[in-house]
């Protein structure tokens, strides 16, 4: 039995950011037919949930690179892989020492939530505006962090600032043992974004603990970016879509369609009619 698992954004869904109907109609009818299908992506349940209506996954997800094994019919958490409470703390003391404000995501009782003591920048505000509307994800308000590090699962931190700001964090939080932190460059000049997490999670360590809810002695890959990479790296065949960057290109088992031309959907498809002869 083969296992496909897809990532999300650049891959399964098309420029609009939406799983296309002919996407879902033949995903549907693979998944009918005895086809085991997930996803591996970096987005919360908050967003995923939405983002996947109409799509028959009848199997766990990974989310958040490999923080969560959710069930989208049962809307909880499988499994959660959290930040050990020293490391919070180390890290939160470092962003204190360099002016940085982060929002820190905690679960408690399947409960997703967003704290943050204030925003700095417009760009932090404009994240925090794009999503504070989400019912299954709450963003408030605090004064301190301490009290909430003890009471929730801390599974995430985000932190928008100066690019100059993140790269020096990004150092200091090296020292930090059970953390992982990657950082980009945004596209409006001169900022950046770091997200750290578990240093146990990663897209490939969700994966293998689907092997807990499913039965597949296979794993077939899709995804277009850095983050990844592990998963390419675990999977026995790992494709990128045509416009996958080309970090992933290079490793990848071969290079498919476009993903706003239902590439994954497609191959699967392909495939299994190969099979089936």
């Amino acid at each position: 039995m083969e296992l496909f698992v897809s990532d999300l954004d650049g891959t399964l869904l098309n420029k609009s950011s939406k799983v296309s109907e002919k996407s879902r109609m033949i995903i549907n009818d693979l998944i009918e037919k005895g086809v085991q299908f997930t996803v591996a992506t970096a987005r919360t349940h908050a967003t995923v949930i939405e983002l996947l209506e109409g799509l028959d996954i009848r199997m766990p997800i990974t989310i958040m690179n490999g923080v969560g094994i959710y069930d989208l019919k049962q809307r909880k958490y499988l499994e959660i892989v959290d930040v050990e409470k020293e490391a919070v703390k180390k890290t939160l003391t470092i962003f204190d020492e360099l002016g940085l404000e982060a929002m820190v995501y905690g679960i408690k009782d399947d409960q997703l939530s967003v704290f943050y003591r204030q925003m700095n920048n417009h760009v932090s505000t404009n994240f925090y505006e794009q999503r504070k509307d989400k019912t299954l994800k709450k963003f408030e308000q605090i004064e301190q962090f301490n009290s909430i590090v003890e009471d929730y699962q801390i599974v995430n931190m985000l932190v928008f600032d100066r690019l100059d700001l993140i790269e020096e964090a990004y150092r200091q939080v090296q020292s930090v043992e059970g953390i992982t932190a990657t950082y980009y460059a945004m596209r409006e000049e001169g900022f950046g974004y770091m997200e750290l997490y578990s240093a146990a999670a990663s897209k490939a360590n969700g994966i293998k603990a689907l092997a807990k809810y499913a039965n597949f002695e296979k794993i077939i890959g899709f995804g277009d970016n850095l983050n990844d990479l592990p998963m390419f790296e675990f999977a026995d065949e790992a494709y990128a879509p045509a416009n996958a960057v080309d970090e992933i290109k290079a490793i990848a088992t071969g290079v498919i369609g476009h993903h706003d031309e239902d590439a994954i959907a497609l191959y699967i498809k392909e495939r299994y009619e190969r099979h089936q002869k």
